[in-house]
């Protein structure tokens, strides 16, 4: 028979969720700066252009963010990691003096600055799911039609 063992829940203090987003916020400037010098990476084939880029970087932008999610219990460290996504491709895209080279202002670029941003804050304001370990056992329990009540009882 498996049981489930719950941990006990530590709370973080405030100084050390502070101190964590900022550092999932250097996290996520890197990764945002990182795709987005990527984002227009295209590939050729039979005079075809595929934009793998874009495609590459707004999943890589997902699946850390959902990693993120599903990993860590507090939202502080997914909302810095968003946050620096966000920072990261909204300055590299701004229009300055000179104009920006690594974002062209054309389909492809509007459409990373709005999806990079949007693929990130998803990320982080995904509302709570429930723990799946918990779930599974309960399930599991309602199958077998055992219950916590019934497991008491019942001598082994």
């Amino acid at each position: 028979m498996t049981e489930v063992i719950e941990q006990p829940v530590v709370e973080q203090r405030t100084g050390e969720r502070i101190l964590g987003a900022l550092l999932y916020a250097l996290f996520g400037v890197i990764v945002g700066t990182v795709t987005t010098f990527l984002h227009r990476g295209r590939v050729e084939i039979f005079d075809i252009t595929l934009w793998v880029g874009i495609v590459l970087g707004l999943a890589c932008i997902l699946c850390l963010g959902i990693g993120l999610r599903l990993y860590l219990v507090d939202r502080w460290m997914t909302t810095g990691f968003a946050v620096g996504v966000v920072v990261a491709v909204g300055g590299l895209g701004l229009w300055n003096p000179g104009s920006s080279v690594v974002v062209v202002g054309d389909a492809f670029g509007l459409a990373w600055l709005a999806l990079a941003s949007l693929v990130a804050a998803a990320c982080a304001f995904w509302p709570e799911l429930p723990n799946r370990r918990v779930r599974t056992a309960r399930a599991r329990d309602e199958y077998d039609g055992r219950s916590h009540s019934n497991e008491e009882e019942s001598p082994q």
